[in-house]
């Protein structure tokens, strides 16, 4: 595997991601929820070392069927999705950077704090826009603090603001 693959979810790894069903390891599936079909091997091997993920990660949800290599036009409508002029116009980029970044914050919320998110993601669902999502940042990292400790945190506050870029 080279450090510059990039890896997405499956059908299968989404659904685990909503329904935690095979009872994931919590650093494996942070590292699940993590895996966007953006970011390179590189940079996910940087955060799980910050994490404290298992080392053979990839392969451990590869093994369970989670994610799957992306290449192709996908892996290109997917990187337009956080790279601004790429394949898609620039409206459409914002609404998709948008709505990547606040089901990135959904979902790492409620993982780190399961029912205690529950005002968080009433301000989440009155953001209409990236710059409302901007605003919620420091209150986000506050939440995932609480819930996950601050080494997680940090990694999520540093990947969001890279989707609000």
């Amino acid at each position: 595997m080279s450090v510059g693959n990039i890896y997405g979810k499956t059908a299968l790894g989404l659904d685990e991601v909503g329904k935690r069903k095979l009872k994931l390891a919590p650093r494996l599936r942070t590292m699940l929820i993590l895996i966007d079909g953006h970011q390179p091997v590189l940079v996910l091997q940087d955060e799980a070392a910050k994490l404290g993920a298992p080392v053979d990660f990839i392969e451990q949800l590869i093994a369970l069927r989670l994610v799957e290599k992306v290449d192709g036009v996908a892996g290109a409508r997917s990187k337009a999705a956080v790279h601004p002029g790429s394949l898609l116009g620039d409206g459409e980029n914002e609404y998709l950077r948008f709505r990547a970044a606040k089901d990135f914050m959904n979902i790492t919320v409620v993982d780190a704090l399961g029912i205690r998110a529950f005002f968080f993601t009433l301000k989440l669902e009155r953001a209409g826009n990236v710059a409302d999502l901007r605003e919620l940042v420091e209150g986000y990292r506050d939440a995932i603090n609480k819930g996950s400790g601050p080494e997680q945190a940090k990694v999520f506050a540093e990947r969001l603001n890279t989707m609000l870029r």
